[in-house]
């Protein structure tokens, strides 16, 4: 805040101090008043308004700069109205009873969404749990009942209980930490278990699997990783043209973190493409042109590897292959299980 801004906001409060030291001064002139008391008299009524303007100006200055301090130093904004203090007139009290009503009011929208929120996950995971029992019907009956379909039929129902286990997982990205139990792993188990998730698939295309350096121990939640390692695994099989897809699997140490790449021989990534893989909903080029991208799988693994503690970073160039690689931190933090 500005005194000279102030000021002119209230130009027309100095144009009627004006009009009433003309008057005054009028009509001592009429009576034949001494000049020294005309004098007096306009420096009076100006030197008044100006003491009591800039009393004014430094109280409210001193005010609002309280409540932008606060405001500034406040993770939780919507808290300001409590940090205002004790308000000094009637304008500060009625701005700080509007500060309450937008609080109140955004608290109120706030809480109507988290229930709407709530209420849709929870509806989603009964549909999930509901829509197993289906499938897994479906899957005993091609057992039993084996045709030239079946194994057709198995397959399809398999990718969807994949998208199933997708929408569970996305449903439940927003409160990981409600959802996880950190614990030390061993990447080798970590791998093991996702290769078994896609063997079928991985057996048909003959691929190869090499491991190296899988003996390194990191903190995670299992069952969050294996998912994430999944969905990975999955954009390696849908996106390769090679005649046998070729996966290496590699752990190493770097300082204070392990990382875990997994390096492919597909089809790569455009350039383009590659800027905006963790966005949600992007498919890419590949994705349009194959149909079969929903541009979720590595959106959702961004997301729950920032909601982990962990990293991931994905390099390739088209033709040449694609390597994601994980990032698990390590040190003191890291020897402390969360329960």
């Amino acid at each position: 805040m500005r005194y000279g801004v102030y000021l002119r906001e209230r130009l027309g409060q100095l144009l009627l101090l004006t009009g009433v030291t003309a008057t005054v001064e009028i009509f001592l002139l009429t009576v034949r008043a001494h000049v020294i008391i005309g004098i007096y008299t306009a420096v009076c009524f100006w030197g008044l308004y100006f003491l009591f303007s800039y009393e004014e100006f430094r109280r409210k200055k001193i005010y609002f700069q309280h409540i932008m301090e606060s405001l500034a130093g406040l993770d939780k904004k919507y808290l300001l109205p409590e940090m205002t203090g004790r308000p000094g007139c009637q304008e500060e009290a009625l701005l700080k009873e509007i500060l309450h009503e937008l609080g109140k009011s955004m608290g109120d929208h706030v809480n109507y969404y988290k229930r709407t929120e709530k209420e849709y996950k929870e509806y989603i995971e009964l549909w999930i749990h509901e829509v197993k029992t289906p499938i897994a019907a479906g899957k005993l009956m091609l057992e039993n009942h084996p045709s030239e379909w079946s194994e057709d039929l198995k397959e399809e129902l398999e990718r969807i209980e994949g998208y199933t286990e997708q929408a569970l997982f996305y449903a439940r990205s927003a409160h990981v930490e409600k959802d996880y139990l950190i614990r030390p792993v061993l990447l080798k188990d970590l791998v093991a278990q996702a290769v078994r998730k896609n063997q079928k698939q991985l057996i048909a295309m003959g691929a190869g699997i090499q491991m190296d350096g899988l003996e390194e121990e990191v903190y995670s939640d299992e069952k969050w990783l294996v998912f994430i390692l999944h969905q990975i695994l999955s954009n390696s099989i849908k996106y390769s043209d090679k005649e046998k897809l070729k996966l290496t699997f590699t752990g190493r140490r770097e300082r204070e973190r392990i990382i875990l790449a997994i390096q492919d021989n597909g089809r790569g990534i455009k350039s383009s493409d590659l800027s905006r893989v963790f966005e949600k909903g992007y498919t890419g080029s590949r994705g349009r042109q194959s149909g079969q991208a929903t541009g979720l799988g590595l959106y959702l693994s961004h997301k729950l590897c920032g909601r982990l503690g962990h990293g991931i970073e994905i390099d390739s160039r088209e033709g040449e292959g694609c390597v994601v690689r994980l990032i698990f931190p390590r040190g003191s933090h890291t020897d402390t299980v969360r329960p």
